[in-house]
């Protein structure tokens, strides 16, 4: 199965197609003497945003409003070569991929619409005449003025069914290793579940490679199912939990701790993700009899621990077979500053846990 595309190759990749389209537009508009400095100014911020990508992801994660430096200077450079007929207007859209990714159909559409409020302040206060011929002149002001925001909230309904037909990039070495971990929520839970009945063991069957196989793939279809519309990650992944533990029959317990707060949209596919990979292996690798699904929500980080009770990891520990999806999501959660870690469990069992940043919380 392939793997989307991660974020940071996605904006890479939009920014290169906008600046190839706007050399496209020149040549075309035979305008390339007259803008080639501008190109190139650019190109040179589009490669010092490939080589800086991370940080950068990283910043808009955190601080959203440094965005609309970017909208901002698509604006101005749209305005300053003719903008009823303005071959920038490529790249000023391949700009929102950014805001789209970090904050969903609605950051997409709030930065489409701040970049055509900005072209039309800026079209006003440098004395740029107004055309009165609507009538001739509509498309120009649905290209210039409406395509922005329009674009905006379209690129997060589209960038995903791009992303799963196409290969994945790989992660470099260094990204897949992970140091031990200490146990986490270990003396909470044992404290909290002490009276709790524990489910009886389930009895080993002897399973062919077919038979897993095909229960593994029914899993997979059924954890892939469209969820309720939500952005409660605590109801996702209780869906999750629910049917994982309908199809394999394996005793899951689930817990949210914290208060829970407002997460980026960029969080929840990720989070759902990991989730959906994590509890597959636990049914196809572990023999495992009872899993534990935690959410803890701190005042700067959201945690999410999935642990089972199963055979732990081999020696070769996450380059195992099974176990690739996870080293990809790794680096996938680095991205936006998270950690992914998967370590053996004591006593018994493997833990998954993705930590994520929140935004500081004032306590009045």
């Amino acid at each position: 199965m392939q793997l989307p595309l991660s974020n940071h190759a996605v904006i890479v990749f939009s920014r290169w197609t906008g600046l190839i389209f706007t050399a496209a537009l020149l040549f075309w508009q035979q305008r390339a003497v007259d803008m080639w400095g501008v190109w190139i100014a650019l190109a040179l911020l589009t490669t010092a945003l490939t080589i800086t990508v991370q940080p950068v992801v990283r910043g808009a994660v955190r601080q959203p409003w440094l965005m609309g430096f970017d909208v901002f200077l698509a604006a101005v450079v749209v305005v300053g070569s003719d903008p009823w007929n303005s071959p920038f207007l490529c790249y000023a859209c391949a700009v929102l991929v950014l805001p789209a990714l970090v904050s969903g159909w609605r950051g997409g559409a709030m930065a489409g619409l701040l970049c055509s409020a900005l072209i039309l302040a800026l079209m006003y206060s440098l004395d740029v005449s107004f055309t009165s011929n609507l009538p001739h002149m509509w498309l120009r002001w649905v290209v210039v003025v409406i395509a922005p925001a329009l674009i905006g909230a379209g690129i997060p309904k589209i960038i995903p069914r791009v992303q799963v037909a196409l290969p994945i990039i790989a992660p470099p070495s260094w990204s897949t290793f992970i140091p031990p971990a200490p146990p986490l929520f270990d003396g909470w839970w044992s404290t909290a579940s002490a009276d709790s009945p524990r489910r009886p063991a389930r009895k080993s069957t002897n399973l062919t490679t077919t038979d897993v196989a095909v229960r593994t793939e029914a899993l997979r279809v059924a954890l892939y199912q469209p969820l309720p519309l939500t952005d409660d990650i605590a109801v996702m992944l209780t869906e999750l939990v629910n049917r994982f533990e309908r199809y394999t029959l394996i005793a899951t317990r689930f817990a949210v701790l914290g208060r829970p707060q407002e997460l980026p949209d960029i969080y929840l596919p990720l989070l759902r993700r990991i989730a959906i990979e994590s509890l597959l292996n636990i049914s196809q690798h572990t023999n495992a009899n009872e899993v534990v699904v935690m959410l803890r929500y701190d005042p700067r980080a959201l945690t999410v621990l999935i642990h089972d009770d199963g055979q732990g990891l081999p020696v070769t520990g996450i380059h195992r077979a099974g176990l690739h999806s996870l080293q990809a999501l790794m680096y996938r959660t680095s991205e936006i500053g998270g950690r992914l870690e998967v370590f053996n469990h004591t006593p018994a069992g493997v833990a998954v846990r993705v930590g994520l940043p929140l935004g500081v919380q004032v306590l009045l």
